[in-house]
């Protein structure tokens, strides 16, 4: 059994709560992805994942996807 990962992203598009809340739909139906959490003040998404049901590149392809890239 995979434990599960946690990371921070910081994603600077963030700016509103129409933001966050499509992260958070748009992330909460990935497989493997188990917590979103973003802030909108600190332009951050917070996220526990399952890696052996998913990677952090296609996490951060997804919100690229949605016009969200993570700063690098």
């Amino acid at each position: 059994m995979s434990t599960a990962q946690q990371i921070t992203l910081s994603v600077p598009a963030i700016d509103c709560d129409h933001c966050k809340h499509t992260i958070e739909s748009v992330l909460g139906k990935e497989p493997g992805v188990q917590a979103v959490e973003v802030s909108v003040a600190g332009k951050t998404v917070s996220l526990s994942f399952d890696p052996s049901a998913t990677t952090l590149d296609h996490i951060e392809q997804v919100l690229a996807e949605e016009d969200y890239p993570v700063a690098k």
